[in-house]
């Protein structure tokens, strides 16, 4: 699978888990759509001439959107500015709830993308106390600014995320 770059230990050990269990990996690029568990998902992101280097990089994040009828995700990855303006410029990307892209960082997360998305919820993968700062204040009030409801795993734990074919709604049963 010479797609999957850069060629490093983790992501062979995946892959190679992934045979083991009959699980077929395959490439998805900018603009295929496929079904997932009755949903709808959309790639955003990398485009199919993305080309990766040779160490793995923020902006080969797979950037996806899934709909279940009325209702939508939209998954940023890692993500950062320079694939989210192609995506503000490139897509529709509405979605009820977003997936914060690089954990809540500054370069993330655009006012931009913001106001393209304009998600009712948000969700902010994050560790507690982490070295970085993530989630940055400025993310966080420019989520504010949409009126956007945030959830984040550092003080949240894990939060699921319905989607019902009409809305997406808050299981708010933390597991921390």
């Amino acid at each position: 699978m010479d797609w999957a770059l850069p060629p490093t230990a983790g992501i062979g050990a995946v892959l190679e888990h992934a045979k083991a269990l009959g699980i077929r990996a395959v490439r998805q690029n900018d603009g295929e759509v496929f079904e997932f568990g009755g949903m709808q998902a959309e790639v955003f992101s990398p485009p199919a001439t993305w080309i990766t280097s040779s160490q793995p990089r923020n902006h080969d994040s797979l950037v996806l959107r899934f709909r279940y009828r009325d209702s939508s995700a939209l998954l940023e990855g890692d993500a950062e500015r320079v694939v989210e303006r192609r995506l503000v410029a490139s897509h529709d990307l509405h979605a009820d709830l977003l997936k914060v892209g690089h954990h809540g960082s500054n370069t993330s997360s655009t006012l931009e993308l913001l106001n393209a998305v304009h998600p009712r919820w948000a969700i902010i993968s994050v560790g507690a106390r982490n070295t970085f700062g993530h989630p940055r204040m400025e993310t966080l009030e420019r989520l504010e600014g949409l009126g956007t409801a945030t959830h984040r795993t550092d003080r949240n734990g894990a939060v699921t995320f319905c989607l019902d074919g009409h809305t997406v709604n808050p299981q708010l049963a933390s597991l921390r």
